[in-house]
This record gives structure tokens, sequence and C-alpha cells, in this order.
């Protein structure tokens, strides 16, 4: 079977909304995830973000969601929210294929670069994102501050 990569679209909120709640487990963080199907359309439709599918047959196997930032030093980039591949997947070159997918989409839209984030605990993940030559900052402290 072929593995189909896309474009997001409304009817595909449900089954992000799922990734999303799945990523949130992995991450031993499932009680964070607040945001709902109709909030999801509701951003998205307002140009909030976009997200790619994976597809292998009728299965979504995966998730990219990602969203315009601007670098006062570089210009416009992207920042990638979320990348996921369901477990069963992984290991077989799908992320792979939809983190490159997703730069492929950053860079038609006129990104110079794609900042994302990585737990320090995800050794196969961080791995993953060096052998593809991807720079991990180990120096930049995480903000937030809810409003």
């Amino acid at each position: 079977m072929e593995v189909i990569i896309r474009a997001g679209k409304e009817k595909d909120m449900a089954g992000l909304l799922a990734l999303i709640k799945e990523l949130a487990l992995f991450e031993k963080a499932p009680q964070e995830v607040i945001t709902t199907e109709e909030e999801l359309l509701k951003d998205w439709q307002a140009g909030a973000y976009e997200f790619l599918v994976m597809h292998l047959g009728e299965e979504l196997i995966g998730i990219s969601l990602y969203y315009p930032r601007y670098s006062t030093w570089k210009g416009f980039c992207y920042y990638l929210e979320d990348l996921y591949i369901k477990q069963d997947y992984r290991g077989k070159g799908y992320g792979k294929q939809l983190l490159l997918a997703t730069a492929d989409a950053a860079r038609a839209k006129g990104a110079k670069r794609l900042d994302w984030q990585v737990l320090d605990w995800n050794e196969s993940a961080v791995k993953f994102y060096e052998s593809l030559g991807a720079d991990i900052e180990k120096e930049w402290w995480n903000c937030k501050w809810w409003l």
C-alpha cells in the first residue's frame, strides 16, 4: 500500500484531534489537551495553522501541524507544533516523509527555517532529528505565559 500525504481538510478534524490526544498520551500529558474539534476547525478556518495528514490505505497514521512565525534575525519561518506517527508505523520512514513534506510546504510559502521542540527524554526523536541534520539547541529555555 502506498502512503498518501496531503493538506488537511475540514473532514480531518476528528482524526487530527484523535492523534493530538494520542501524542499527548505518549508525552505523558493527556490531561493537557483541552482543545475541541470545534476549536480546531474554527482556528484552522481563521488561518491560525495548517496541517498535513498521512494515510496508509484508509487509516490515518500521522499528522503534522505547523504555523507561520517570524524571526527578527532570519525572516519568515514556520513552527512545527506537532509531528506524530502512530506507534505501529514508526521506524519505517514515514516520519521522515512527513517531516520533509512539511518542510516542502513551508518552503513553498517562502519560509527560511522550520522550528520545533523535542522532549529531552525522547531519545529516538532526538536521534531521528539529528540524523536529518537538525540543530538541537540546548541553551535556550522555553517560556510560557498563560493568558
